[in-house]
């Protein structure tokens, strides 16, 4: 009568609930995520790591990492609403893929908003990761590397995510 609730998830499910784990971690859309996935593939290396690599360079990410934000979300909105500097530009796409060796920092200005007092009051619980350089007194940071796999702080089996987007690319 009943259906038997204990059953057994579907690889199918594992897959696509590693792939919204991941999705949402970063919070970007699903055309966005595919995209990425897509340049993941192209690059040389393993595409899972390729993609962990592009979603963490992400501008909004980078914001947050370095501790001027205090979410994910709050690093998307200084970016969005101008407030980041990028190489001394203003850059307002959270999509932004740095490089290593480009700088990070705020606009004047901007280094006073309760938002990043917030941000900077909650960073020294958060360790800098080791491909970030970070001046959190002068609101300045710098991609050093490329993140490793091993580096970034995320509990995501990426070989599931490629897995599932293998019968779609």
């Amino acid at each position: 009568m009943h259906p038997d609730l204990r059953r057994k998830t579907s690889e199918f499910k594992k897959r696509l609930m590693e792939k919204q784990k991941l999705r949402f971690s970063y919070w970007v859309s699903e055309e966005q995520f595919r995209n990425y996935v897509k340049e993941a593939f192209k690059k040389p290396g393993i595409p899972g790591e390729t993609l962990m690599s592009l979603l963490e360079r992400r501008l909004d990410s980078v914001v947050y990492r370095l501790g001027f934000a205090p979410t994910l979300i709050a690093g998307r909105q200084l970016v969005v609403h101008g407030h980041v500097l990028v190489n001394g530009r203003k850059v307002n796409r959270p999509s932004c893929v740095l490089r290593p060796g480009e700088v990070v920092e705020l606009k004047e200005r901007s280094k006073k908003m309760i938002l990043v007092e917030e941000g900077l009051a909650r960073s020294p619980a958060r360790p800098v990761l080791p491909y970030l350089e970070a001046d959190r007194e002068n609101v300045k940071g710098k991609l050093v590397s490329i993140p490793d796999r091993a580096q970034i702080p995320l509990e995501i089996h990426e070989g599931l995510i490629m897995e599932h987007y293998t019968r779609y690319i």
